[in-house]
């Protein structure tokens, strides 16, 4: 089944395209987020999900627990839940990530920062 975009989700800094809206399994979820360029997704986590991420295309530093990496395409990295994790895009242009969310059962995202 090929992925259709059916809707646009702009969060401010960022912009979610959720991916296979009701043909997953119970309790997961994918989507493609867009962090805009020059923005950031602030410190956060997730009180159950996981999340697993392929970066697309641009990079950015991303921070996963105590340590943050310089994210670029092909690069994968698994967040577990209650580790706190955020984006900062320095760059001018968009950066792409797929994420797909395991033992998802709705937004439980705690923001760490206003």
């Amino acid at each position: 089944m090929k992925a259709e975009i059916r809707k646009l989700v702009d969060r401010g800094t960022y912009r979610k395209l959720p991916l296979f809206e009701g043909e997953l399994p119970e309790g997961s979820y994918a989507q493609i987020v867009e962090v805009k360029a020059g923005e950031r997704v602030k410190k956060h986590y997730h009180l159950r999900q996981y999340e697993l991420f392929c970066i697309l295309s641009g990079e950015a530093r991303l921070g996963i627990g105590e340590t943050e990496h310089l994210a670029k395409p092909g690069d994968v990295f698994l967040v577990k839940p209650g580790t706190v994790h955020w984006v900062i895009n320095e760059r001018d242009e968009p950066f792409r990530l797929f994420v797909v969310k395991l033992n998802y059962t709705g937004d439980d995202t705690v923001w760490m920062e206003g």
